[in-house]
């Protein structure tokens, strides 16, 4: 009878925190733990309002944990709420002085608005971690941003410190014979160019900036040639696929056999 009566309390308190725990899910530690996963989840499946949904439920559990504010930042900018993205991602570095994830996550935003300062100044701080495993993408888009700025030295600089991290990154490869073309090096232009697409053949770029400096040379078969791989590998709509496509008109380059 004694054993009846145990038996009977554990199951009434496991019944009463059950139903303590579906009304404030945040009793439950594992809780935010999976709100996040489907987060993650939802967010790859480009279902941003879902995502957002799940995130703010981790956020209502635990409001000063940046990356709630992180995720909600990545969320904002999938939907093309930039001031919204911006104030998130800075909300998470505030809470975090190290998340080098988010400072890069501001350099990307801040690039793709030409606000190029700004950009640099938190792939700097994303790049200062060397345990980042994403430092070397971090050093090759401030060797992007130099070279942009005709800052030749700090970009070469930067562009070799990507390719120490991680050499075989064929981005930096392309850049580095962005910057050698830029100060008419341009034999060693095409050798970064084609370094870059041993690596990566499916890297739109290299082939457009190889194909303009075969063109330079007037090797025009061979200028086609590269111009039609990117007009084939890049997005219609993209810069390279644009390029790609003026330049083989420009060219008067010939339709591909069987087309």
């Amino acid at each position: 009878m004694r054993k009846l009566m145990v038996g009977l309390v554990i199951f009434l308190m496991a019944s009463i925190a059950s139903s303590a725990i579906l009304k404030n899910p945040c009793k439950s530690k594992e809780y935010p733990k999976v709100m996040k996963q489907k987060t993650e989840a939802d967010f790859s499946k480009n279902d941003y309002y879902l995502a957002l949904d799940d995130i703010l439920a981790v956020k209502k559990c635990n409001p000063k944990d940046p990356e709630v504010f992180y995720w909600l930042g990545r969320i904002y900018q999938a939907r093309l709420e930039m001031g919204k993205s911006e104030e998130n991602y800075l909300q998470a570095v505030q809470l975090n002085k190290n998340y080098s994830q988010a400072y890069m996550a501001l350099g990307n935003l801040y690039l793709k608005q030409n606000k190029n300062e700004r950009a640099l100044e938190n792939y700097k701080k994303a790049a200062s971690d060397d345990t980042y495993r994403e430092a070397y993408i971090a050093w090759n888009n401030i060797g992007w941003i130099y070279l942009l700025q005709d800052n030749y030295a700090e970009a070469e600089q930067a562009l070799l410190k990507s390719l120490a991290f991680q050499p075989g990154f064929c981005a930096a490869f392309c850049n580095l014979g962005e910057l050698r073309a830029k100060q008419k090096k341009y034999g060693e232009a095409i050798i970064q160019y084609q370094k870059s697409i041993s690596l990566c053949p499916t890297y739109s770029r290299s082939h457009l900036m190889l194909g303009l400096e075969y063109n330079r040379e007037g090797k025009v078969a061979e200028a086609c040639s590269e111009f039609d791989l990117a007009r084939k590998i890049a997005p219609a709509d993209s810069d390279d696929g644009i390029n790609a496509a003026k330049y083989l008109k420009i060219l008067n380059c010939p339709e591909p056999a069987g087309k």
